[in-house]
């Protein structure tokens, strides 16, 4: 979930060199966007729970490349420079907050049926949104939640004993390390998120969805991939990536950006926004 120090050797493109980068506003939040591509985004990435734009790293602009479709990455309130910034343990439903928070970035930029791919936290977003109706093509997770495993909450427990590395780690990308890393970490470590668990919700969800979880999760059991497309239905299948952890993206891009790609070509044609198809 989080870039230890050190892990840029090896790191294939800079996010920051060829987007359109602006500052959007949403509700009570100021949110940091990037765009590849012209046009309203046809496909958004959400990034994980200690995540930001740049902690893609080349992803979107390899998307792009391969579909030809405008991509669309966001920080959400908190992580870069996108406020507010948190004070404290986010709340309990500070996921389903987020989703609403989608649905009006969304609005906002004109994202009209896009496809969503959600990474950790950021793909339970995803998921959260679809289960809500919101308009979309498709829905692609990596390493998604749909509800607290103990694994996850032990290694979470466990980077809040010496978190100072992690922390130094995290403001190579966001204005306010502490603040995130406490937020974070803080909410996924409580007794009351325990009991957290969206699987009840998912088979609202009518849009194909892709549930793909590395089988060297640190975050989850290799269960936890197959629970999400069941409580989905026929519209979803999930895959478990051999040798792969919870960063995907970073483990194996060229994997990623295929999986979307293929997503993409599956998926039905984006609606007319004037009602026709």
């Amino acid at each position: 979930m989080v870039e230890q120090p050190g892990a840029h050797a090896g790191r294939v493109g800079d996010v920051t060199s060829g987007p359109t980068v602006s500052s959007v506003r949403v509700g009570a939040g100021e949110l940091t966007t990037a765009v590849w591509g012209d046009g309203a985004p046809e496909i958004v990435l959400l990034h994980d729970g200690l995540g930001s734009i740049a902690q893609w790293r080349s992803v979107p602009a390899a998307i792009a490349e391969r579909t030809g479709m405008t991509v669309l990455a966001y920080d959400r309130p908190g992580h870069g420079r996108s406020t507010p910034v948190p004070t404290g343990p986010w709340p309990t439903d500070w996921l389903h907050r987020e989703a609403d928070v989608l649905a009006a970035l969304l609005d906002t930029t004109g994202a009209c049926d896009p496809v969503l791919v959600g990474h950790s936290d950021g793909g339970s977003i995803a998921l959260l949104h679809a289960a809500a109706g919101g308009g979309m093509r498709c829905v692609v997770t990596l390493a998604a939640h749909a509800r607290v495993e103990p694994v996850c909450v032990e290694r979470i427990a466990a980077m809040r004993i010496g978190p100072a590395p992690i922390i130094a780690g995290l403001a190579r990308h966001h204005a306010e390390p502490v603040a995130l890393f406490e937020a974070w970490s803080g909410v996924w470590t409580s007794d009351e998120f325990g009991r957290w668990d969206i699987r009840p919700l998912l088979g609202a969800i009518t849009v194909p969805t892709v549930a793909v979880q590395g089988e060297a999760d640190e975050y989850a059991t290799p269960e936890h991939v197959a629970a999400i497309a069941e409580a989905i239905g026929p519209d979803a299948r999930s895959e478990l990536l051999p040798g792969l952890g919870h960063l995907l993206h970073h483990d194996d891009p060229d994997a990623v950006v295929a999986l979307v790609a293929d997503a993409v070509r599956r998926a039905p044609p984006p609606k007319d926004p004037h009602g026709g198809t």
